[in-house]
């Protein structure tokens, strides 16, 4: 009986531990960036508007924050031309993801160098805040 009750309080613990993290909406899916804010010479610019004008088959540009690590961009449905599609999608090929409270990180080289940002999560939009001068980004669920 004494087992029994130790090994009860002990599961006890570890899914009050745990549930607090169960139940936080995961950062996993599909998104589409919406918005990316940068402050350049004290003027916020917002570099995602400027893409679309330039490219506006951006605007249906997924990234793919994959459960197994990789951060992936797709651009294989957004009618870019494949030369553009091509590049974009090479430059994210190697990309991974890693998220440690606020935080997440993406990763090109397995985390030797790597952008963090604090991350925030509100019904189906994503807002990321750049640790180092990168800027605000907010992602759509897709």
């Amino acid at each position: 009986m004494r087992n029994l009750c130790g090994w009860t309080l002990w599961m006890a613990m570890a899914v009050a531990v745990a549930s607090p993290a169960l139940a936080q909406p995961s950062v996993v899916g599909n998104w589409k960036r919406i918005s990316h804010t940068i402050e350049h010479e004290g003027q916020k610019i917002e570099t995602q508007s400027a893409l679309l004008q330039q490219r506006p088959c951006a605007a249906e540009i997924l990234f793919r924050i994959g459960a197994d690590g990789n951060f992936r961009l797709d651009a294989s449905q957004a009618g870019c031309d494949d030369k553009y599609r091509n590049i974009q999608e090479r430059l994210y090929s190697k990309t991974r993801w890693r998220v440690q409270g606020d935080r997440i990180t993406t990763s090109a080289t397995n985390f030797a160098v790597g952008q963090t940002y604090v991350f925030s999560l509100s019904g189906d939009k994503m807002t990321w805040t750049g640790t180092e001068g990168q800027g605000v980004i907010v992602y759509q669920r897709q």
